[in-house]
């Protein structure tokens, strides 16, 4: 019931800062049209209300702001296709159980390797096939297999490692949480939109050095205590969220929110600094020295512009409004 949703007043403890540019894609106003428009053609399995949630959301500003930098509007529309099919699906399968998340991940996995959904398969396998395809227009195969990769990842060592504990309500170990929620929190998925908005690939000898690995780790964890941080007051409210290290920590440690809080911060910071530390100092990659460390300011770039949408574009963490996960459909495919 709409009266039951309670709005903060202040929705953030905390604001974190960050060295790096804070952009934004010149599309901002048709990614926002396209995306609400989307909402209510392709996303008609979640009712008209929740629908209108999601446009609260602003989900266009995560993706204008994250990939600020792109050769065509097209590549901008393909990423904000996929940033609300991601939102919808991350959400929509929230308490799905792991034969549930097994069963997706060899569907949607499937997809991106060139499998056409079934004709009465799920929307959000339709609209993957879609992004599929969006993406392969204005890129690589070779592209598209790195992010294949990175959608395996995030559904069999992240969805996959939290459904035990979101279905049961139990509160994961802090250390394997700090392992799966650097995949659970989806944002390997976005990292190579930065290769996508800077128009190249790294060679494979490249991306599997382990300072590159390490950044690109770095990145989706800096992300993960972001999100922690600014959904704490949200995970509160919707009562039993057990995926959060604030919440982990409090629980583990049996001390206040504010120290729980503050221990989350110093990890976080650490994790800032040691990526700053890494792109100044980063090993010698001959010709592809000056693409690398674009490569790697791009990804400062994401968590900058993910931290603005946070605090300028969205309602998404504003008040105990619930999200999809209350209208998934079990299937049996």
């Amino acid at each position: 019931m709409e009266s039951e949703v309670k709005h903060f007043e202040q929705p953030y403890a905390l604001i974190f800062e960050y060295p790096w540019p804070d952009l934004v894609n010149p599309h901002f106003d048709q990614m926002k049209e396209d995306l609400e428009s989307w909402l209510d053609t392709d996303f008609t399995f979640l009712s008209a209300k929740t629908r209108e949630s999601y446009k609260r959301m602003g989900l266009h500003g995560a993706t204008a702001r994250m990939l600020a930098i792109a050769p065509t509007y097209e590549h901008a529309s393909a990423c904000n296709r996929f940033m609300i099919w991601i939102t919808t699906f991350d959400d929509y399968c929230g308490l799905c159980t792991v034969e549930e998340v097994d069963n997706i991940h060899k569907r949607i996995i499937g997809i991106l390797k060139g499998n056409q959904p079934l004709p009465d398969a799920h929307p959000h396998d339709k609209i993957m096939a879609q992004i599929r395809d969006e993406y392969l227009a204005v890129t690589s195969p070779e592209w598209l297999e790195t992010f294949t990769f990175f959608m395996d990842r995030y559904i069999k060592y992240g969805m996959r490692a939290e459904a035990p504990y979101k279905t049961t309500g139990t509160f994961p170990p802090r250390n394997y949480y700090m392992i799966f929620r650097e995949y659970s929190i989806a944002m390997y998925a976005y990292e190579p939109w930065a290769e996508l908005g800077l128009g190249f690939v790294l060679p494979k000898e490249i991306s599997a050095h382990p300072v590159i690995q390490r950044i690109q780790a770095l990145t989706s964890r800096i992300m993960s205590w972001q999100n922690d941080v600014y959904s704490l007051k949200k995970e509160i409210a919707r009562k039993g969220e057990v995926i959060n290290l604030v919440l982990i920590i409090q629980h583990e440690e049996n001390i206040s929110l504010e120290e729980a809080t503050q221990k989350v911060v110093s990890i976080h910071n650490e994790d800032v600094a040691e990526f700053v530390a890494l792109h100044e100092n980063l090993p010698d990659f001959g010709d592809w020295n000056d693409r690398v460390y674009q490569y790697v300011l791009y990804q400062g770039m994401m968590i900058q512009g993910l931290n603005t949408w946070y605090i300028k574009d969205t309602l998404r963490y504003h008040s105990s409004d619930q999200y999809a996960e209350k209208e998934y459909t079990r299937l049996n495919k």
